[in-house]
């Protein structure tokens, strides 16, 4: 669709969607802006399988014990690769 001075809508969203992006940014604190800004030139898909690989090692050939604290990042990994999969929408495969 052309607007009256012939140039085209973006077919989503709307220019008030992209005005509240820098009001985001501005509630996130730097770390939060850094790693999405990192996380942002990574592939969705490949980032989920090497968190998988990272727990699995962790957790299956690891010959020391696992202690709580070490649980809870492992669970945290595993919650991690569980959004970043419903995100991409890759929720049951692989």
């Amino acid at each position: 669709m052309r607007n009256t001075e012939g140039q085209e809508n973006c077919p989503q969203g709307s220019s008030a969607e992209a005005h509240s992006a820098p009001k985001i940014s501005q509630m996130l604190t730097p770390a939060q802006v850094q790693l999405l800004d990192y996380a942002n030139y990574l592939d969705g898909p490949d980032l989920v399988k090497s968190l998988k690989l990272l727990h699995d090692i962790a957790v299956y050939f690891s010959n020391d014990p696992i202690d709580e604290k070490e649980k809870y990042a492992l669970f945290s990994v595993k919650v991690l690769w569980e959004c970043i999969e419903e995100i991409v929408g890759e929720t049951g495969k692989g």
